[in-house]
């Protein structure tokens, strides 16, 4: 489709997926026969896979007569999302004189989404793993199954490193068999019968998306899907806290029933929207209210020209799944401030901590750890409250609180162990771990980018390997991550974290203007944070602004009143030449030796 005349084509936006390929086998594609049966079962298996997509919150980004290409936000999905199609098919194919039968390849990287097409190494790479994947089975590269072969616990057989058409360097590529993805679903079963027991329900703030609503065929249709689908991944990296669930198509015919949705989804609350075009405009409105009471708890609206679509595209997903989770978790505090203290769940309480813990004031910061304990005694070993204890340990040592930062960092290494290897905020933590423990910058570089190629909107991981890079002293690449962290969706309490990573970075970069605005925005976000009040404190002594600087060295002591230079550089993570030249920049400011 060409761009009308006088009309600037919006600059493609470039962003980390897994990309799931598949197309018809060769000896099943209709053209072999030329039959209108054969074209019908194609088309028929192709809209069952669509379907399969859709459920496991993907996007179909490219479409064939006889194959698709969709978009997910991490590997993981893809290949479950695909061993459960491949499974499914294995009834169809049963006793058909002409099954059809799909070849699906996975890949991950980055793509380039414009208006007219999608496109990318990824995109690329998933095409020619598609024509030599197994009939009815799944090609990947090796690489990427070594990082998710522990999340999705499938078998896989080497294909060697095939010659792929357009790659100049030779790849190593595994295929999981037609009858291993047959018998996917049988292995995932339980052994045992189902306990009559009622199933406990998930005690994360649950959020259903109604996909939105089109005015009429065409193109508001189809923006409604894709933002639908979009804000559908970007929060897919708050999993720690919170669970999103697409609502069934069906709910999108008529006004939506906020209490049969809360019964069937298990949903506190219900996101939804609509499209509609008047003349030359094009309009989205977006609601979120709470389930049990109909309450409006935020809307929103966005207006642009028709032309402008693709803009209104890129720019709606991010916007509102920004303003979801921090509306959410004040909900969700002001909701647990009601219970009796014996009705408060693992989950509760870990976030209750949490708050506490990324807004610290010595007073009230052992209270978090007794809250955690408590938690743990109520929670199996992974979920939300060991997480928030990794962060308690963390927090205490950045912040100065604790007497043995090597015993401190010991014990969070000891809790990280319980941690949710199906969580990528858990796994971006983890990496985080490993520089603190090791110093192993490197490794933990490597880390991170394993958990952003699973999973690319998780902003953790973006703001971890920010501060990884800041602290390799590598400023560029930290302030591009720190910047791509800062549009993704944030609890609300870890608002003030992302913009000190954000300061710091600039400051490594040399853009100590930059550095000191940042430091000031966390600031307002929440005072307390000591790192932060250093950033601050060494970007103004740069600038020349000494009585400034001074302030906040003072608020560096307010916070930590021990706080002496040498002891700081003994613990810090910085390379020695960042370390000896951002102390150089402290003293100049006012603190102690």
């Amino acid at each position: 489709m060409k761009s009308k005349p006088g009309t600037a084509e919006a600059p493609p936006e470039r962003r980390l997926a897994a990309i799931l390929a598949a197309g018809v086998e060769s000896n099943s594609r209709p053209m072999h026969d030329g039959g209108d049966d054969a074209r019908r079962a194609v088309a028929q298996e192709l809209d069952r896979l669509r379907r399969t997509i859709r459920q496991a919150s993907g996007a179909v980004v490219a479409f064939s007569g006889d194959g698709l290409m969709a978009e997910f936000s991490s590997a993981v999905d893809a290949l479950k999302c695909a061993l459960g199609f491949q499974a499914g098919a294995g009834g169809r194919i049963a006793g058909a004189e002409a099954p059809i039968r799909l070849r699906i390849a996975i890949s991950a990287g980055e793509i380039m989404v414009s208006d007219r097409h999608v496109e990318g190494a990824a995109i690329s790479l998933a095409a020619r793993l598609e024509e030599i994947a197994p009939a009815g089975g799944i090609a990947l590269p090796g690489s990427l199954h070594d990082q998710i072969r522990h999340a999705v616990p499938v078998p896989v057989a080497p294909l060697g490193q095939p010659r792929l058409r357009g790659l100049a360097e030779p790849l190593l590529v595994v295929a999981v068999a037609a009858d291993t993805c047959l018998t996917w679903n049988a292995h995932r079963q339980p052994v045992c019968k189902p306990s009559p027991v009622r199933p406990v329900a998930d005690p994360r703030a649950g959020v259903a998306i109604v996909p939105f609503r089109g005015d009429a065929a065409g193109e508001a249709v189809q923006l409604a899907d894709s933002v639908t689908d979009s804000v559908i991944r970007c929060l897919g990296g708050l999993a720690t806290w919170m669970t999103v669930t697409r609502a069934p198509a069906v709910t999108i015919r008529a006004p939506v029933d906020l209490q049969r949705l809360r019964q069937t989804l298990h949903a506190r609350y219900i996101l939804h929207g609509s499209v509609e075009t008047e003349r030359t405009l094009i309009r989205l409105t977006v609601e979120l209210n709470e389930a049990a009471t109909g309450r409006v708890l935020w809307s929103d609206r966005l207006i642009r020209p028709l032309s402008q679509r693709a803009v209104l595209a890129g720019e709606a997903p991010p916007r509102i799944a920004c303003a979801i989770p921090p509306l959410l978790v004040q909900r969700e505090l002001d909701r647990s401030a009601l219970l009796d203290a014996g009705s408060l769940t693992a989950h509760d309480l870990a976030l209750r901590a949490y708050t506490m813990i990324l807004q610290p004031d010595r007073a009230t910061f052992g209270g978090a750890a007794s809250m955690l304990r408590h938690a743990e005694l109520l929670a199996p070993p992974r979920g939300s409250a060991r997480y928030a204890l990794v962060c308690w340990h963390l927090m205490a040592i950045t912040q100065g609180w604790s007497a043995d930062a090597g015993a401190e960092a010991r014990a969070a290494a000891e809790a990280a162990l319980g941690l949710d290897p199906d969580d990528p905020a858990c796994m971006a933590l983890l990496a985080h771990l490993h520089s603190v423990l090791h110093r192993d910058h490197a490794a933990a570089h490597t880390m991170l980018d394993r958990v952003i190629g699973q999973a690319p909107f998780c902003g953790l991981a973006w703001s971890l390997k920010a501060l990884t890079l800041a602290q390799m002293g590598k400023g560029e690449g930290a302030v591009f991550h720190a910047e791509r962290a800062a549009g993704m969706p944030a609890l609300g309490p870890d608002l003030a974290w992302r913009n000190h990573v954000a300061a710091l970075a600039s400051y490594v970069a040399g853009r100590y203007a930059e550095a000191a605005r940042w430091a000031r925005v966390s600031a307002i976000h929440f005072p307390g944070l000591a790192a932060n009040a250093r950033v601050l404190a060494a970007s103004l002594a740069v600038l020349g602004r000494l009585d400034e600087a001074q302030q906040a060295a003072e608020r560096v002591l307010e916070i930590d009143p021990e706080f002496h230079i040498g002891v700081w550089r003994r613990r810090s993570w910085f390379t020695a030449d960042c370390r000896e030249q951002y102390a150089q920049r402290l003293r100049l400011a006012g603190l102690p030796e």
